[in-house]
């Protein structure tokens, strides 16, 4: 492997480490890479398994990394210019039906940046409202808000797709829903001892206009 791409690796897997818990990927150490490719470039002895056959493994594909949910392969397309990060499902027959999740190694590393910032930023947020500092516990973190960070992360990338980045935040959506099914459960409880939606608002530190979305979604 080649030393840019192993530098590359290292920052990206860096980035990632903070960011875990909420993501469906992981990466591979840069001394983990040749052994990543059994299986999929190479096989256990080590003869080559890419080809230029069409939906054969291709010569210049890279697995730098894998989905932990499902275990299918990230790549890095080296044959290509600006070497775009895919992942690859199994199952499908060929490896051709992939789909991208970043321009480059540096912009999928852009992109987790932005995730980390959005996820101090709302760490901040529950501890000012009194929730431990605990990645398995419900932080503020809702469904709008995730749609927003993902529609920014697509617009300033023109790899990056929408569903593919809502699949691979889906731990962050699995948390979003925990959280606000959390909220729903308080609104109705504060409905209940007679609470205004105002108070309820006060009460639980968020905007009106959230509160008042909840509320709705109390009644039958």
């Amino acid at each position: 492997m080649n030393s840019e791409l192993e530098g590359a690796l290292e920052l990206l897997k860096r980035e990632w480490e903070q960011a875990e818990d909420w993501l469906d990927m992981a990466f591979h150490a840069p001394d983990e890479l040749e052994r990543a490719q059994v299986g999929y470039a190479i096989d256990p002895e080590g003869r080559s398994l890419a080809s230029r056959e069409e939906g054969a493994w291709q010569p210049e594909w890279v697995v730098i990394g894998y989905t932990p949910l499902v275990g299918d392969p990230i790549i890095v397309d080296l044959g290509e210019a600006r070497q775009p990060v895919s992942y690859l499902m199994h199952g499908m027959g060929e490896w051709g039906a992939g789909s991208y999740i970043a321009g480059s190694i540096g912009q999928l590393q852009k992109a987790l940046e932005k995730v980390n910032r959005w996820i101090a930023e709302k760490k901040g947020q529950g501890q000012k409202q009194g929730q431990e500092d605990n990645r398995k516990l419900p932080i503020p973190v809702t469904r709008s808000e995730l749609d927003k960070l993902v529609a920014e992360i697509v617009a300033e990338d023109e790899y990056a797709d929408v569903e593919i980045w809502k699949m691979m935040l889906a731990p962050a959506y699995d948390a979003a829903e925990t959280y606000e099914e959390d909220l729903i459960g308080q609104v109705r409880n504060l409905l209940a001892q007679g609470n205004g939606i105002q108070e309820i608002a006060a009460l639980l530190q968020i905007p009106i206009k959230q509160a008042y979305g909840y509320y709705k979604r109390t009644r039958p």
